[in-house]
């Protein structure tokens, strides 16, 4: 075997510590790195969090709907005896001589698709707003609340009346 000189053992023991410097180096940056990515991707799962509870939330009466209000506001509209299917329905006897009739209403809403699950929810267009609303059960569109949303229809309520819209 070979001896080492003392000038070699030196020179041995000063590359291991450089290495052991050069890996904690990197180490410590590596663990920065992940700390940051963390934080990022925890921030970014709150404010999808926030957005999915607190939007989800808000209802339509958010949205303007002024020219269902401006009508809706100087109607007062009839019911009729109920039909077959229990829901009472607006009439066109006129209690004013500017009211949202039955068909008025009927006329400027269109369901588009209802959607189901746990929530059910209604896609309503109204045509002279030229807008698309995703309402749930209890929502409200200007005067007309969203009263229940079934599988093919959602029923609407305006001043205590019942309007179904079908799909």
């Amino acid at each position: 075997m070979m001896d080492t000189t003392p000038e070699e053992k030196l020179l041995n023991l000063i590359k291991k510590d450089q290495s052991k410097t050069r890996i904690r180096k990197e180490l410590k940056i590596f663990t920065k790195i992940n700390i940051l990515l963390i934080s990022i991707i925890a921030i970014v799962a709150v404010i999808f969090l926030a957005d999915v509870f607190i939007f989800k939330q808000k209802t339509s009466e958010e949205i303007p709907a002024v020219d269902m209000q401006a009508k809706a506001s100087q109607a007062q509209p009839v019911v009729s005896e109920p039909e077959e299917d229990n829901a009472p329905v607006l009439t066109d006897k006129a209690v004013d001589s500017k009211k949202i009739s039955r068909e008025e209403i009927l006329g400027n809403l269109n369901l588009l698709g209802i959607i189901t699950g746990e929530n059910n929810q209604a896609i309503i267009e109204d045509k002279n707003l030229k807008k698309t609303f995703f309402l749930y059960k209890g929502d409200s569109l200007g005067e007309l609340k969203v009263y229940d949303i079934k599988s093919n229809m959602v029923i609407l309520e305006y001043k205590g009346e019942k309007i179904e819209l079908s799909i």
